[in-house]
């Protein structure tokens, strides 16, 4: 087929619009798109990189204050106890009792609430993460000891196993991120008036961590007293580096001689120092004694003399 020349000028700018396209369309066009993604992907970054710089700039500034916040951080939680149990109600009752004369008649320690984690974490998530810490206790191995499992070694086998044990058997496990509890103690009294504010004022002056969470009481129409309860919240902080520390509840008189209260008689005084009944009783038993050796004594003298008498006679 034979083509003028204007074919074949027309076909070739056909041809070279067709290259051009297909160029754009399947060379220019991805690569913009790649660098268009690359340029949003870089404008986080960007920023990071700049919030990076500037807080490379002020080192020694946010070293200084991390130290200084964390040494508050330190001291705050050092004003709460490692734990709460039931031997701190019962004493903090005791004192109550002793320094106020407030009569509690009986002390209930509720079960510990999970409050708050410093880090923001959930009590879901202090769960799992004391699981996975206690799983990979449990899984501890060298690669020497999976080596000499997957063999015929019978001593990697029961290492392997006692870790196992150990992890499992270890429940006193605590999270190293400091979590608050509470702990709430329920506190029954009965007393006056008078003696509940003071004894809100000495809840207020312990040095525990506690509030005072409700009071409840009532009039009674028979003794004139007040009874109810009071709900005291006591604060514990796992997690630091304190230890828990019993309450000292001082000198506590405790058990009996007598279990069954019956009546018993006075044991006599064995360094010879006798009561005002007994002396009586000794001074009677020994007037009666002494009458009747008076009156036989009289008897015998009159039979010796009667014999005189009648020999006069004859």
């Amino acid at each position: 087929m034979n083509l003028s020349m204007r074919d074949k000028k027309i076909l070739l700018m056909f041809i070279g619009i067709l290259v051009f396209f297909l160029g754009w369309f399947f060379g220019y066009r991805p690569q913009m798109e790649i660098a268009s993604q690359i340029e949003e992907s870089n404008g986080p970054l960007e920023e990071r990189l700049q919030e990076l710089l500037d807080l490379a700039a002020n080192k020694d500034f946010y070293v200084s204050e991390t130290a200084s916040i964390q040494e508050k951080i330190n001291e705050y939680t050092t004003k709460f106890p490692s734990d709460v149990r039931p031997e701190d109600g019962i004493v903090l009752a005791h004192n109550m009792e002793n320094e106020l004369g407030f009569q509690i008649t009986s002390v209930g320690l509720g079960e510990k609430e999970f409050i708050a984690s410093i880090d923001g974490s959930s009590e879901e998530d202090l769960a799992q993460e004391i699981d996975q810490t206690m799983s990979e206790q449990a899984n501890e191995q060298t690669q020497e000891q999976l080596d000499n499992i997957e063999g015929t070694d019978s001593q990697a086998e029961e290492n392997l196993q006692n870790a196992s044990d150990a992890a499992a058997a270890d429940q006193s496990y605590t999270s190293q991120t400091p979590v608050l509890y509470r702990t709430q103690v329920t506190l029954q009294f009965n007393g006056t008036y008078a003696g509940l504010k003071e004894a809100v004022t000495y809840l207020a002056q312990q040095n525990g961590r506690m509030t005072l969470d409700n009071v409840n009481a009532s009039y009674d129409t028979s003794t004139g007293n007040l009874t109810g309860t009071i709900i005291v919240n006591m604060f514990s902080m796992t997690g630091t580096d304190n230890s828990y520390s019993e309450p000292d509840a001082g000198a506590v008189a405790y058990g009996t001689d007598n279990i069954f209260g019956t009546i018993e008689q006075a044991a006599p005084d064995t360094d010879g120092n006798q009561t005002a009944d007994g002396q009586a009783a000794n001074q009677s038993a020994e007037g009666s004694d002494g009458q009747t050796d008076n009156g036989q004594e009289g008897e015998n003298t009159e039979g010796e003399s009667a014999p005189a008498d009648d020999q006069g006679q004859s």
